[in-house]
Order: structure tokens, then C-alpha cells, then sequence
């Protein structure tokens, strides 16, 4: 089965989850959270001892990490609604970075990584959600991930990993419009979703922890934005006693709701609001009193996906996370992307490319003059090679003397095609003796039949020899398919039937034994996939698991594989094995 992992990397704090199965059915294998610790002001030492944290607390949990997808803090992001007189996807990425400039003056436009949604389209105007993120801060999450010990496959804003995950829950059907809110150290992410589509997103600057930073949040006072990248990265929380502490929170919730209720009375949308879902930081003050008549209620995520009750909220962005990876997911962001061409590059280039092509084109030419004399020159030589070839094979008369050759009654077919190969003009040299061969190699076989030597006719595969093909892929796993134990080993031999070729079914019940359910797991999906890579296995049953008692294995029934005896190489494997007196 297929596995995907999804990481929402916050200035605080993190959170994992790791899905099994395929985007319609899959399971949660593993949840994982901690915190990102910010000791000093040095931004060097603090992006240190976060990967370091990080790093840990991936390697004690063992996570597979070949298929990461990373959601990032919503607040690095800036949100633009726009149009565009065309419908055309590849048209749209040509010019959606010149059209979005205006409306990005805080940012150089060169520095920015542009994504988009379309909300709206028709044959001549599609209206856009863009997204924009600076290359510096998504440097930076990149840079804590490598160090880290993963590779993000790719990356997104916590908004959209939110919608992907509400979908998935049935929490947005296409007669309703929700609000969804995920509350963030430092920012808060909204997102109005209209029919089953976002229908606008925006940060607000205020989160649960923002009382760290010293953030004044006094009624009626704007609060400013916390600081973003590096700036992040060194920033110290601040020291306050309890009661303040519990002040400003309180300040920061009023905030977080006033934005709210001016968001919802400015969205447009065609249906009725319906809903307003909380994921993130616990706040049980915004859950307390509805919002313009909205009860706010928990992100719950769906009943199979296997994440503890009342966590909900906690690990909604990584699972969104995870579900985009998988393959899932209504939205599709890329903020990995490469930079987006501009239009007119190519009239740019044009002449250089002319150029480039005639000097091309001028080298070809030469080059085929050399080739040509080169050609002449071997097929003269072949020539040579050919008339000594025939006279070896029938003889010759010349000089008034027969000269008897190598075969005494050469085939009828042979020797007229050898008297006459000189006016063979549509073959080269090189492709006359090769015809030669081949009709000598067809009178060859003809006689082999006669003789009853027909190396045509197969014999049936021997079920011994693709039991142990199998074997020895286990018995070689080593480390990497952990400790299997063999209950029952069958191997039959199949034989051709409709497009089926000659093959070995070897069936058995395994159980992989070791310290944890996970662990199992991925030793015997290591055993198929090895299996899969020799070139005589056709085909890997996918069998039901089940846990041994108290998760200390793996257990599968009726495990089948499908081996073709002819690709494998049993006299290698004598060979190799060790001999034993």
C-alpha cells in the first residue's frame, strides 16, 4: 500500500501524520507532535536546535519520510483575489506573475513563489485566488527539513491542507458555504468555502501564543504582524506572569473574533453560511459564544482515518497534508514550483536560437561529408571480407581450377543466393553476409528437426526451482525484511492458459515478527518490493494483514506470487550457495 507523510511546521511547534492505503480508503499509521525550541536570539542557533528537536523526534518514531509533503505557517503567505481575460491554464502561469505584481507592493516579484486556484472561469475570463510566498521563507522550512533528514516532495500554506482535510471530512457539501479557521502560534488561517470550493482565505496576524512576543492586542488597537523568517527565527518569547499571560490571550481571542465577524459580513457567497469549524490551538473561549449566529464547532476529520478523539483539531493541517501527498484532495497547491516564464522570453531568445541552429545544421553537413567517406571506405573493405567469405563457404572455379569449399553440398537456396549476391543492390555488404547467416541458420534448424533436436519445444517449469527463487529473496533480505517465519510454503506449476505464459504459483502464510505493528509493516512491503525487482516475478498478490496480539507482528494469509522459472537464473544460485561437507 501506498504511504504518505504530512508535516504542518509552525514557528513553535509541529505536527505529523502518516496515512497508509490509497486517497479513497486509508488509515492513520502514525500521529506525532513537539516543540520547535527558541532558546536565544541567535537565529543560527535557534534553526539548529529546531532541526535537531525535529530530527529526534522523527528518528525515535522511525517515520518513513520518501513521500513528505510540508504545510507552512499561513502568516509567511499574502492572499489576492484577480481576473484574467482568458481560461487557459498554461496562458494563466505565463502571466499570472505580471498580473498579480501590482497588488504584491510590499514584495519584490522576483523574490515571490505565485500559486493560484481558479474560482471561476469561462470561455473568456477566469477569476483567480492567488497565493504568494517569499523563495526566502520557504528556503528557510526547506533548509530546516534537509537538516532535518527529509526531502519535502512538496509544500504548502496551512489554509489549503485545512480545506483539503475538511472535504475529506464532509464537512463543506456543494448546497452549503463554511468557514473554516485554523488558530496558529502567531497567525490565524480563514477560509470561506462556497459549494465544496474556497471561495477567499486570508491570515490574521494574532495566534494563541502571540502573548510571547510582547504583541499589544488592547480593544480597538491594531496588532501588528509577528515577524516572519529569520526575523522568526530570532525572536525570543517574552517573560510574563500568569495573569497577564492570561490577559493578553484573552485579548488575542477578541481579536481572532473581531476579525472573524468582519470577515464573514464581507464575504460573498452563493450559498447559505452554514457552519464554522476550529482546528489548531485549543480555544475554548472562541467555541464558547457563536459568531453573527455561526456556532463554532471542532474540525472533526473522518471516522476511519483513525486519529485519537479529541485530536482532532491538532493534526487537521498535517493530515490535509498527507491526503495531498497521497494523491487526494479537491486543491492541488505547488509552491515548489520553478519560477514562472514570463511572456516574451521566447522573442528574446529568438535570434540566439537562429544562430545556434545554422551553425548546427553547418556542423551536421561536415560531419555527414566525413561520414560518407567513412562509409565508402568500410564497404569497400567488406567487400573484400564477402568474396573471401563466399569462396570459403561453396569454392571457387577461378583460374581454370575448382576450389572445393568448406561445405560439400551446400543448400540449393544458399548457393543460388551466394552466385547471385552481386545484383542484391538493396542490400549493403555487411547486410548480404547477414542474409547468408540467416538462411544458412534456417537450414540449420530444418535439419535439427529431422534429427528430433528441436530446441523449440519447453518443457514444463519445475515448482522446485521457483520455490526457491523465492527463498532466496527472503533468505537475502538481511535487516531489511526483519524476522519472517514461514507457516505453510506450496509451489505449483502452472501452465499456459489464455494470455497467462508457463509460471510458478508459490503460495505461504508469513508472519513477520517485531517490535512494532510499523516496523512489521514495512519489512514485509520491503520483501515485495524485492520481489517485484527480479525479472522473473510477474505478479505480487495484495493479501489482507493482520496484527499479532499485542503489535508485536505481522500476519498474512495466502500470500501469491506468480514466478516465470525461464527468467531466473537457478544455476547461478547453485553456484552461490555455500558448500557444505
Amino acid at each position: 500500500m501506498a504511504r504518505s507523510c504530512g508535516i504542518r511546521l509552525g514557528p513553535r511547534r509541529f505536527e505529523l501524520v502518516v496515512l497508509d492505503g490509497s486517497p479513497k480508503k486509508h488509515k492513520v499509521l502514525t500521529t506525532l507532535s513537539g516543540e520547535l525550541p527558541r532558546k536565544s536570539g541567535d537565529a543560527a542557533a535557534d534553526a539548529a536546535a529546531r532541526a535537531a528537536a525535529l530530527k529526534e523526534a522523527l528518528k525515535q518514531q522511525q517515520i518513513p519520510l520518501d513521500s513528505v509533503g510540508v504545510a507552512v505557517d499561513t502568516g509567511l503567505g499574502a492572499f489576492r483575489t484577480i481576473k484574467v481575460p482568458f481560461a487557459d491554464k498554461a496562458k494563466i502561469e505565463e502571466v499570472i506573475k505580471f498580473e498579480v505584481e501590482s497588488h504584491l507592493s510590499q514584495w519584490n516579484i522576483d523574490e515571490v513563489v505565485v500559486d493560484f486556484e481558479v474560482l471561476e472561469a469561462s470561455e473568456s475570463q477566469s477569476e483567480l485566488l492567488v497565493t504568494a510566498v517569499q523563495k526566502s521563507d520557504l528556503r528557510a522550512a526547506i533548509e530546516l527539513a534537509g537538516k532535518s533528514g527529509f526531502e519535502p516532495q512538496e509544500m504548502e500554506l496551512e489554509t489549503t491542507a485545512m480545506v483539503n482535510a475538511a472535504i475529506e471530512a464532509g464537512l463543506c457539501p456543494l448546497d452549503e458555504a463554511q468557514v473554516l479557521i485554523h488558530i496558529g502560534e502567531y497567525s490565524t488561517s480563514v477560509v470561506v468555502v462556497d459549494g465544496g470550493k474556497p471561495r477567499e482565505m486570508r491570515a490574521i496576524h494574532v495566534g494563541a501564543l502571540s502573548w510571547e512576543l510582547g504583541t499589544p492586542a488592547a480593544e480597538g488597537e491594531a496588532a501588528p504582524a509577528p515577524a516572519e523568517g529569520a526575523a522568526a527565527e530570532a525572536a525570543t518569547p517574552a517573560v510574563l506572569d500568569p495573569e497577564e499571560q492570561q490577559r493578553k490571550m484573552d485579548q488575542a481571542i477578541k481579536r481572532i473574533r473581531r476579525e472573524l465577524v468582519r470577515t464573514i459580513s464581507a464575504s460573498r457567497t452563493a450559498h447559505p453560511l452554514k457552519g464554522l469549524y476550529l482546528c489548531g490551538h485549543a480555544a475554548p473561549d472562541l467555541l464558547a459564544a457563536p459568531v453573527l449566529d455561526l456556532e463554532a464547532k471542532p474540525l472533526a476529520l473522518p471516522g476511519e482515518a483513525g486519529i485519537p478523539e479529541g485530536q482532532h483539531g491538532q493534526y487537521a493541517i498535517a493530515y490535509g497534508a498527507a491526503l495531498r501527498q497521497l494523491g487526494g484532495g479537491s486543491l492541488k497547491p505547488s509552491l515548489r514550483r520553478e519560477d514562472l516564464r514570463y511572456t516574451g522570453t521566447l522573442e528574446r531568445v529568438e535570434m540566439p536560437l537562429a544562430v545556434a541552429a545554422l551553425l548546427l545544421v553547418t556542423l551536421l553537413g561536415v560531419w555527414n561529408i566525413f561520414l560518407f567517406k567513412d562509409y565508402e571506405n568500410l564497404n569497400t573493405k567488406l567487400g573484400v571480407w564477402r568474396d573471401w567469405t563466399m569462396s570459403f563457404l561453396i569454392g571457387t572455379t577461378k583460374g581454370g581450377k575448382a576450389q572445393p569449399g568448406y561445405l560439400e553440398q551446400p543448400p540449393e537456396k544458399v548457393a543460388k543466393y551466394i552466385k547471385a549476391i552481386d545484383e542484391d543492390s538493396e542490400r549493403s555488404r555487411l547486410e548480404q553476409m547477414q542474409e547468408v547467416k540467416r538462411l544458412l541458420n534456417i537450414e540449420i534448424k530444418n535439419l535439427e528437426k529431422q534429427l528430433g533436436q528441436d530446441a523449440e519445444i519447453n518443457y514444463p517449469q519445475s515448482a522446485l526451482s521457483g520455490l526457491a527463487l523465492v527463498l532466496d529473496v527472503l533468505e537475502k533480505g538481511g535487516t531489511a525484511v526483519g524476522r519472517p517465519s514461514l507457516r505453510v510454503l506450496t509451489a505449483d506449476y502452472i501452465p499456459a492458459k489464455n494470455k497467462e505464459v508457463d509460471h510458478v504459483l508459490v503460495k505461504m502464510d508469513i508472519v513477520f515478527f517485531a517490535d512494532s505493528q510499523t516496523i512489521a509493516t514495512e519489512n514485509y512491503d520491503n520483501f515485495r518490493m524485492a520481489l517485484k525487482q527480479k525479472p522473473w516475478c510477474l505478479d505480487v498478490s495484495e493479501q489482507q494483514t493482520s496484527a499479532l496480539d499485542g503489535g508485536k507482528g505481522l500476519s498474512i494469509q495466502n500470500q501469491q506470487i506468480k514466478v516465470d522459472v525461464s527468467k531466473g537464473n537457478i544455476g547461478r544460485l547453485a553456484e552461490a550457495a555455500p558448500a557444505k561437507n
